[in-house]
C-alpha cells in the first residue's frame, strides 16, 4: 500500500488523486472510510464462510414476494449486486470513480471523533495481478467463477483473487455515485496482497479537517440528497440546513 500523508482539505485529497494516478499508472477508484482502521474486506467475509451462500439462498428465496422484476433464480450476476444495493453481505466491495463521493464517506457526520481514510484503487493494475490489465463487467466469463461460487458455498484455492469490476449503473442511486466494485473470493484484505504498493494508496483526513472538507462538498454540490437521490434524504438534508442559514437565536 503506497502511503500518501494526510490531507486537510479538499484540494489536498484532489491532489494526492492526482500522485496516485501518476505512481499507480491510470485511472484509479476512491472509498471512503469514516475510520481509518477499517479494512478493505466485504462485508460477507467479515463473517463465516457459511453464511455468505445462505443469505443468498434466504434472500433469492424470499425476494420475489416482496419485489417484482427480480431476477431469474440462477442469474447470479443479476442477485449479487441486488443483494448489495439493499444491504445484505456480499463479497462485493462498493467504489467510486469520484473522489467528492468518496469524502462524503469518509467525513459523513459531525459525530466523527477519529481520523478518516481515503483509499485510492488503481483497478487495471489490480486485475493485471490475476486476468489481465482490463476491467471488465461483472457478467464477464472472467468474473464468472467468484460469483457463482458466492452462491455455492464452496470454497475453491483457485478463486481466491479480487477483480475489480464495472458495476451496473440500473438505479438512480449507482449512477450518481459512479460506483463500481470489487469482487473478493478471499478473505483477505486488499491491503494485505503483496503486491498492494502497485495498486492502493490511501490518504488520512485527521478528525481537524472534516468540517472544512464536509464545507468544500457542500459548496460543490456534494450533499446527502445528491449521493442518494430520493424524497427521504432530501428531507433530511432540508431539515439540517436548520431554516436556511437561520440559528436558533435567530428564530426566537
Amino acid at each position: 500500500m503506497l502511503d500518501l500523508g494526510e490531507a486537510h482539505s479538499l484540494s489536498d485529497l484532489l491532489e494526492a488523486a492526482h500522485i496516485a494516478e501518476q505512481r499507480l499508472g491510470g485511472q484509479v477508484w476512491f472509498r471512503g472510510h469514516a475510520k481509518k482502521d477499517w479494512q478493505l474486506v466485504p462485508s460477507a467475509h467479515r463473517r463465516h464462510p457459511v453464511l455468505e451462500s445462505q443469505f443468498a439462498h434466504h434472500f433469492r428465496l424470499r425476494a420475489p414476494s416482496l419485489a417484482t422484476n427480480c431476477p431469474g433464480h440462477k442469474d447470479y450476476v443479476g442477485w449479487l449486486p441486488l443483494m448489495q444495493h439493499y444491504g445484505l453481505p456480499t463479497r462485493l466491495l462498493d467504489w467510486t470513480e469520484s473522489l467528492m463521493v468518496a469524502a462524503f464517506f469518509a467525513v459523513p457526520s459531525k459525530s466523527n471523533t477519529s481520523s478518516a481514510a481515503l483509499w485510492l484503487l488503481a483497478p487495471g493494475t489490480l486485475n493485471k495481478q490475476s486476468i489481465g490489465h482490463v476491467i471488465p463487467f461483472l457478467v464477464d466469463a472472467r468474473v464468472t467463477p467468484l460469483v457463482t461460487s458466492a452462491f455455492s458455498g464452496r470454497i475453491n484455492p483457485e478463486e481466491q483473487n479480487s477483480v475489480a469490476v464495472l458495476a451496473p449503473r440500473t438505479d438512480r442511486r449507482m449512477a450518481a455515485q459512479l460506483g463500481n466494485y470489487t469482487i473478493h473470493g478471499g478473505r483477505e484484505p486488499l491491503e494485505a496482497h503483496p503486491a498492494s504498493s502497485q495498486f492502493l494508496a490511501r490518504v488520512l483526513i485527521p478528525v481537524t479537517a472534516h468540517d472544512k472538507i464536509r464545507a468544500d462538498l457542500s459548496v460543490s454540490g456534494i450533499r446527502l440528497s445528491s449521493i442518494f437521490p430520493d424524497l427521504s434524504n432530501l428531507a433530511m438534508e432540508i431539515t439540517e440546513i436548520r431554516a436556511f442559514g437561520h440559528t436558533d437565536d435567530d428564530l426566537e
